[in-house]
């Protein structure tokens, strides 16, 4: 028997092996063209992926439309109504910009995701210093499938608010740890106000960021005072320092360019509609109104409403404005019922809270409160008002809230719906089911028309009323007497009538057959934009009239009677619709985008798991360096915004109205990669500097028995001296 000796794995060259490749440093044309060729694949298929439009979303998609075609036009936000300042211009600003690019919207929002994921990658790559660790952070946030999934290939402010999110962090992170010369930080910093400015004025609900950029300030602060503690002790005060001083004044400009895109949207609001208002859903007096409304408890409360039926009576009693809404509400008011009754069962009969500041805009614009931004303000000032007074002096029995638009709670009520949402909000972030369905687009022909040529065409999903996938082309003869015609229309079974086209052509052989000189002109050529279950109809001037499904008329040659008249189909030719079939190579973009939807997270949830077991590790064994490390700084303030993120949406699903969807947690979703890939980095970095000052101690060493031995030295030496 061969005497063998059996090795233990050499882990040290393998751990050696695996920090050099973190640390390879490619050459500069590998790295462009990486980020190039995986930005240039993904713009591609997102071009090639069918959006979905819906032209009647009048409180989302048509309403973003509709304000960017006035913004575009320069029009400011169009004719003043309640749906002008309803949500923040941030996204039509940038569908005018893109319409003037003169670029489909499909390819204008990946650009654009292209930009701020790249823009972000390269900033942290000054903190990461591996190429590695960053190519694939490019990849994994680049291709995540949600902008991909049924949630976001639509035309709405989600589709941006992710890159506003990356490109804010991004340049925070310039303007507090980058050390650049004053002039770059100060532009950084003007960047930085700038599209801070633009994300506050897309959503609503902006403020979910502010105690994430707080922190980096704090953090950025004592990386300043960090072994320099003597500079309070400078008689001429801390702010002596160059860096900190330096600091303040970046800080100064980031909080002023800020300031002053709010100011110049409420001024151009000031100059268009004689107000100084910014989104009016948060002008003082509209939100007074709704928290003196949700605050009243007379009449009973209902969770998920605002206010009940029988409290509105009592309201009505007692403010005459209320009271001035109520023909709305018993009337084409009903019609805000329905949507949450299908989400929430229990609200059926009432209003949700989710859609009752919707159905109050709509009620003070029934009764000529929506005249101006002024007369919107007064009367909701005066409404909150009389609901005050009645509350002062008892006649109606109330209770503050403490944020105006939650409807009546009882916070043990809130807290257990709460804490199983949770578990569904983990199985939405692990994308457990990655939404592969497309949107269909929502509108007639007439109605999507003028909304594609704003967009610039892009690819469309097909619409139940509109852009059928299929042609119908009939061929044949109608004849009754001398030149006698038809007419023709074609509807969709839901009534909707369908474009068509019906040519008569001259027809010699029918004058032959039928020995009648007058019937020269009875060929007929019927196009038909439908499908196989649309009706066709053709009627005589007389009124007779016969019908039969497209389905019916392919099977030919046919003969119809409409009374003494015959109506011959020689041919019926069926093609698709070449503007909704897909091709060849946009079949091929989307077998990519299933292939990236199936298999992305066997990629994401490994280094999901690995990136906050690093961040734990790091926080805990490293704890006393881990602040001093700007990828460690950056992964907690990822991994906090997530969770920030969700908790806040958590909160509304269980006090107000179903908050919990993909589109809205959107950001939640690249923080997370960000967080866990950043974490990862830190702890490699952490790592490497532990074992190098090991290394400076004397303990450094490639194998465990020479470290060993080493420390085996060190210690008899001290024991010798002692």
């Amino acid at each position: 028997m061969n005497n063998r000796i059996l090795r233990a794995p050499n882990f040290a060259g393998i751990a050696e092996s695996a920090v050099r490749l973190v640390n390879l440093r490619a050459p500069i044309f590998l790295v462009h063209s990486y980020v190039i060729g995986l930005c240039l694949v993904y713009a591609i298929v997102m071009v090639h992926i069918p959006m979905g439009i819906n032209a009647k979303a009048a409180y989302d998609d048509s309403l973003f439309i509709s304000l960017g075609r006035y913004l575009s036009e320069g029009n400011w936000l169009g004719p003043f109504s309640q749906f002008t300042l309803m949500k923040g211009p941030g996204y039509p600003a940038f569908l005018a910009l893109n319409n003037w690019l003169g670029i489909p919207i499909s390819l204008g929002q990946a650009l654009f995701r292209c930009l701020a994921v790249t823009f972000f990658v390269a900033t942290c790559q000054r903190f990461i210093r591996s190429h590695l660790i960053s190519a694939i952070l490019l990849a994994l946030l680049l291709w995540h499938p949600l902008p991909l999934s049924t949630w976001m290939l639509r035309v709405f402010r989600d589709e941006i608010y992710v890159g506003q999110t990356l490109l804010v962090l991004a340049l925070m992170l310039l303007v507090l740890f980058f050390p650049v010369r004053n002039r770059h930080r100060c532009i950084y910093a003007v960047l930085a106000g700038a599209i801070l400015g633009w994300f506050w004025l897309t959503r609503e609900e902006g403020i979910w960021i502010v105690p994430a950029l707080v922190f980096m300030a704090l953090v950025a602060a004592l990386h300043i005072f960090h072994n320099r503690w003597d500079i309070f002790r400078d008689p001429r005060g801390p702010f002596n320092d160059p860096r900190l001083r330096g600091l303040a004044v970046t800080l100064s400009i980031v909080i002023g360019v800020f300031a002053s895109t709010q100011v110049a949207f409420s001024s151009a609001n000031w100059f268009a509609y004689g107000k100084f208002v910014g989104v009016d859903v948060k002008e003082r007096n509209f939100q007074r109104a709704m928290g003196a409304i949700d605050s009243v408890r007379s009449g009973g409360t209902k969770p998920f409403v605002s206010i009940t039926h029988a409290t509105e009576q009592r309201v009505d009693a007692v403010s005459p404005a209320f009271a001035s809404l109520a023909a709305f509400f018993d009337g084409p008011g009903k019609r805000w019922e329905n949507p949450g009754c299908a989400a929430i069962p229990s609200t059926c009969g009432e209003i949700a809270s989710g859609w009752f500041m919707w159905a109050l805009r709509d009620a003070a614009a029934s009764t000529g409160h929506y005249s101006s931004p002024s007369a919107a303000s007064a009367f909701f000032g005066r409404l909150a008002d009389e609901i005050s007074a009645a509350c002062a002096d008892e006649k109606l029995e109330c209770k503050p809230q403490l944020i105006a638009e939650m409807p009546p709670i009882t916070w043990p009520e809130v807290i257990r719906r709460l804490l199983p949402r949770y578990d569904d909000a983990f199985h939405f972030l692990i994308l457990s089911n990655p939404y592969p369905e497309l949107n269909m687009s929502v509108g007639t022909e007439a109605q999507l028309a003028p909304v594609l040529r704003f967009l610039n065409y892009p690819l469309l999903t097909s619409s139940a009323e509109s852009l059928e996938s299929n042609i119908y082309t009939l061929s044949g003869w109608y004849y009754k007497a001398k030149d006698a015609w038809i007419t023709a229309e074609a509807r969709t079974p839901t009534g909707t009538v369908r474009g068509y086209q019906l040519e008569r052509r001259g027809s010699p052989d029918v004058q032959q057959v039928f020995q009648d000189p007058a019937a020269g002109n009875q060929r007929f050529f019927l196009s038909v934009y439908c499908n196989d279950d649309c009706v066709l109809q053709l009627r005589t001037p007389e009124g007779e009239a016969l019908q039969s499904t497209l389905a019916e008329l392919r099977k030919t040659p046919i003969d119809l009677y409409l009374g003494k008249g015959r109506f011959h189909i020689e041919s019926t030719d069926y093609q698709p619709n070449p503007e909704t079939t897909p091709s060849r190579f946009d079949r091929l973009c989307g077998h990519i985008r299933n292939a990236v939807m199936i298999s992305y997270n066997w990629v994401f949830r490994p280094i999901l798991a690995i990136g906050l077991t690093a961040f734990l590790v790091s926080a805990f064994v490293f704890w006393k360096r881990a602040i001093w490390n700007v990828c460690f700084v950056m992964a907690l303030v990822c991994w906090g915004l997530a969770y920030e993120r969700t908790t806040l949406l958590l909160l509304i699903d269980s006090t107000s109205f179903p908050a919990l969807y993909p589109n809205y947690l959107a950001p939640a979703y690249f923080l997370l990669i960000s967080g866990a890939v950043l974490s990862i980095a830190a702890w490699f970095q952490l790592s490497q500097s532990s074992h190098r000052a090991l290394e400076h101690a004397g303990f450094g060493s490639r194998t465990p028995a020479d470290f060993d031995r080493q420390k085996r030295h060190k210690i008899g030496v001290m024991a010798t001296r002692l």
